[in-house]
């Protein structure tokens, strides 16, 4: 425990640039583009049920002006992630299903925008969520610490953030190798977070929703082989 809390509160300011690079490793990621790929690719996630989770919108630039719509919707598993461009696919019924189940486990950071962006659109409750903000807050009441610390803490590697990439048009026809690799990563880097805050420091589960720490303790997700 005393480790966990020196991590976050005293992280060496010259390890970055020690680190190996944050990858997706050796996940294969797809992008979808049509209903067929969005169907495959809810039946392949349901077969699991923790999944990493982001969303994106392009950006928005003058002050006042409505947000845009989300453009894209990435999911992340051990073995696959899913760059799933929405505004391509006219029925995204089973993403919503999906998003809205609540025996899927959705894992992010600062999930209240995305939250706020799929009710705001789609009028929907986003259920089943583990936001790493508000595990963290809890355990220090310290503000966002982001995806880029968490994975320079916890996995010891350097998540590369660009912003000019952050900004980019998520609502281009095809995406950039930039983008690709931004977006998928935003996805599994949370997604390895939590597998290795519950197998190294399972007092975290303290922290957590009570129902998850209930539906763990009662073997509901099994991640014996997610390391």
């Amino acid at each position: 425990m005393t480790e966990f809390f020196a991590l976050l509160d005293e992280p060496k300011s010259n390890e970055e640039s020690l680190l190996e690079e944050y990858t997706t490793g050796s996940r294969k990621v797809c992008i979808v583009q049509t209903a067929q790929e969005l169907k495959e690719a809810i039946t392949s996630l349901r077969k699991t049920k923790l999944i990493g989770f982001d969303s994106e919108q392009k950006p928005t630039f003058k002050k006042g002006e409505k947000a845009n719509k989300i453009s894209l919707i990435q999911m992340a598993n051990a073995t696959e992630c899913y760059l799933i461009q929405v505004l391509k696919i006219k029925d995204i019924t089973p993403l919503l299903d999906f998003i809205r189940d609540r025996n899927f486990i959705k894992i992010g950071i600062n999930l209240v925008g995305d939250k706020k962006a799929l009710y705001d659109e789609y009028k929907i409750h986003m259920k089943g969520t583990l936001d790493l903000d508000t595990i963290f807050s809890k355990l220090t009441a310290k503000n966002s610490i982001g995806a880029k610390k968490v994975a320079k803490v916890f996995l010891k590697r350097n998540l590369q953030k660009s912003k000019k990439v952050s900004v980019s048009n998520w609502e281009a026809d095809a995406l950039s190798d930039k983008q690709i690799k931004y977006a998928s990563e935003d996805a599994t880097v949370v997604y390895d977070t939590i597998i290795h805050l519950i197998n190294e420091y399972p007092f975290v589960l303290k922290a957590m929703p009570q129902w998850f720490e209930v539906d763990f303790n009662n073997g509901e997700y099994d991640i014996s082989s997610e390391v």
